[in-house]
């Protein structure tokens, strides 16, 4: 599938045919490994903290499947990220990823930035060529 020169080439994505979200097959994609060992690895993440389940459902709700790659480009949440995303050639979901991540860490500053964001950066169509 091609996308369109204003999205940004996306290979951190969700897999179509994974066993829950498709976070653990679309990673191993990514990384040219067995999906099982990440599924070993969230498994065993998770009796250190509850990370594991904590850090795939942040990825499943932040990284596009990879069927809806253009849709995940489209304003979610006023749209930072995306813009974010655009202006700086960084792929969404990893942009949404670690905004979710600033967002539990942070104890509300990043809610507040990112609403002066949506204000203050301008659309990647409006930034004038020198």
């Amino acid at each position: 599938m091609s996308l369109p020169a204003s999205y940004p080439t996306t290979r951190w994505v969700r897999s179509n045919n994974g066993k829950i979200a498709g976070v653990c097959e679309g990673l191993a994609k990514r990384l040219g490994i067995d999906s099982w060992i990440l599924r070993v690895i969230l498994i065993l993440a998770a009796f250190c903290f509850f990370t594991g389940p904590l850090l795939y459902l942040g990825l499943a709700i932040s990284l596009p499947r990879e069927d809806r790659i253009p849709e995940a480009y489209d304003s979610m949440v006023l749209g930072v990220c995306a813009k974010i995303s655009r202006r700086a050639d960084i792929e969404v979901g990893i942009v949404r990823f670690g905004m979710l991540f600033l967002l539990l860490t942070s104890m509300g500053f990043v809610a507040l930035a990112y609403i002066v964001i949506y204000f203050v950066m301008p659309d990647a169509n409006q930034i004038k060529p020198n």
